[in-house]
């Protein structure tokens, strides 16, 4: 069944038909934009090339171009006219996202819809970021002989806490991931990542609310310990700026943060544990 009007509301009779039609590795991708928002296909086939499904990531990648492109004629997916990498670099560069019925589908009981703008450059490169950072995580841990037990995006990962005021206070985390080691160990991690973009006061304000939000014990009390805090920032002179501020702050816990500049560091890091 195709459904040739995208633009068209799909009702839930034709939505059901459609999931009639999906498996657990379409059902998988669609979850992959449910939770990362962009994503491109690239991506996409190197997340699902590790559940062990295909025999090769060549065709992983292939696989999952044609799924894609499948659930986009089906109206569930679309993506974005830019590709990563320019036009030469063919469909699998394109980004891709849910479009409303893809929403639907995934979360049948969701009262609000689900609109998807077209994105400003920051927001989207900040976004793939974080989708290129989980996918880093996972495949350190996977090649390490463990895996991913735990992964939320925002507004799932964030914390919330209360002052003795009453004012309700936020934590934000970009990622939040839980690695189970090949011993049967687990790390629980909460990922910034930092393009370049924010203020560098800023970045050093959001260490602040992690060490209030560590002082409060919540985190402790539901899980009897507190997440190794990461900052990936792409510039190394931003990093070595707020690895200096976060040494000089004397009332920081120690080694409560990781500050670094490169996957390879990220993937050392998570082989390797806090």
């Amino acid at each position: 069944m195709s459904i040739p009007n995208t633009s068209g509301r799909i009702g839930r009779c034709q939505l059901q038909a459609v999931a009639d039609q999906l498996d657990t590795t379409d059902l998988d991708l669609l979850k992959l934009l449910a939770a990362h928002r962009y994503a491109t296909t690239r991506q996409l086939a190197q997340i699902i090339h590790l559940t062990g499904r295909y025999t090769s990531y060549r065709s992983a990648l292939r696989q999952t171009s044609r799924r894609l492109n499948r659930h986009h004629r089906l109206g569930l997916t679309d993506h974005l006219e830019r590709r990563i990498g320019g036009a030469k670099s063919g469909s699998t560069s394109n980004t891709w996202y849910l479009r409303e019925p893809g929403h639907r589908l995934i979360n049948p009981d969701a009262t609000s819809r689900k609109r998807t703008n077209e994105p400003s450059y920051t927001f989207l490169a900040h976004t793939l970021a974080i989708t290129e950072t989980r996918l880093i995580i996972e495949q350190a841990i996977h090649h390490a002989g463990g895996r991913l037990t735990l992964l939320a995006t925002e507004p799932e990962c964030w914390r919330n806490w209360h002052s003795p005021a009453g004012t309700t206070h936020w934590l934000k985390p970009d990622l939040e991931a839980i690695t189970t080691t090949a011993h049967g160990d687990q790390d629980h991690w909460l990922l910034e990542i930092d393009l370049g973009t924010e203020n560098p006061a800023r970045l050093l304000a959001k260490c602040h609310d992690y060490q209030t939000h560590l002082n409060t014990g919540t985190e402790q009390t539901l899980r009897g310990y507190y997440p190794q805090v990461v900052w990936l920032l792409n510039n190394p002179d931003r990093a070595a700026r707020l690895t200096q501020q976060i040494t000089d702050q004397t009332t920081f816990t120690p080694g409560l943060f990781k500050t670094i500049t490169s996957p390879e560091a990220l993937a050392t890091l998570i082989q390797t544990g806090p």
